[in-house]
């Protein structure tokens, strides 16, 4: 009999569907798709049916199914068995549709932040105004040595974590500009992370207003010079400085190597 008019040859069915030969061949030892028809010549032949069955395969494999697992569904195979096992796996593809949104926002807002960094004139200070932003903040916890900053970072994560909270953002630090002008120790008080302005998790609102804008790009062991710049400025402009010193990260070590490189950006909000 002529299968090849009613049937596919392996090496079509495998081209077809954008994979090897031998893929269909360890799927047919697997016992997971086997062809429909093996000829006395040892030549292979799938259906047309079986397209639909090897994409639910591709996919369940693609959602990190153990090919045995797809096996011991495909020898009890039912349409309740079937409802069962994609209502699972459909869980399970919007959990990573959701993460892989987030990963988007996360990318999509680096490279922004980061091309912005680009066009900075790294002697600029001036005047800025800015919209409010709702923020999510923890508090910082006494700075002794490096280690400090990490279990900062640590807690304010898991805080955004349990709250399961965008975190597109980068994260920021805040000082208190009395703090600041008292010249008090270096210390921070909080860090925060933008969300959306209709988030219900928002705990802190920076006012929209006119803020003072200078950029560092030493690193933070020498960030107390540009601080010291800002309050020169304010002083000379007759600048009343309200609120808290903002830090945001504008180019960190996906971008250049070392703290010592980094460039932050530091605002405050004045009145005169």
């Amino acid at each position: 009999m002529n299968y090849s008019l009613t049937h596919l040859s392996s090496g079509q069915f495998a081209k077809l569907m954008g994979i090897s030969k031998d893929t269909l061949f360890h799927y047919d030892r697997l016992g997971i798709l086997s062809p429909e028809i093996k000829a006395d010549n040892g030549y292979r032949y799938y259906s047309m049916n079986q397209m639909d069955v090897f994409k639910v395969i591709t996919i369940l494999k693609e959602l990190d199914m153990p090919l045995k697992e797809i096996k011991d569904y495909l020898d009890q195979r039912s349409p309740e068995k079937l409802i069962t096992l994609l209502e699972g796996e459909e869980a399970l593809l919007e959990v990573k549709i959701n993460k892989l949104i987030k990963m988007k926002k996360l990318i999509s807002k680096k490279k922004e932040i980061t091309a912005s960094a680009l066009k900075i004139n790294p002697a600029f200070i001036g005047l800025e105004d800015m919209s409010a932003e709702a923020l999510v903040i923890t508090a910082a916890d006494p700075y002794t040595n490096d280690e400090s900053f990490y279990e900062s970072m640590l807690k304010h994560d898991k805080y955004l974590e349990s709250h399961h909270l965008d975190t597109s953002h980068t994260v920021g630090w805040m000082r208190d500009t009395k703090a600041v002008l008292a010249n008090e120790a270096f210390n921070y008080d909080y860090l925060y992370t933008r969300i959306s302005n209709d988030s219900t998790h928002a705990n802190f609102k920076k006012e929209n207003g006119t803020y003072l804008i200078a950029y560092h790009t030493d690193g933070y062991s020498s960030v107390e010079t540009t601080y010291d710049r800002m309050l020169q400025h304010s002083e000379r402009e007759g600048l009343n400085l309200n609120g808290y010193f903002y830090e945001d990260v504008l180019l960190d070590d996906l971008s250049v190597r070392g703290y010592e490189h980094y460039t932050i950006k530091i605002s405050v909000r004045i009145s005169k």
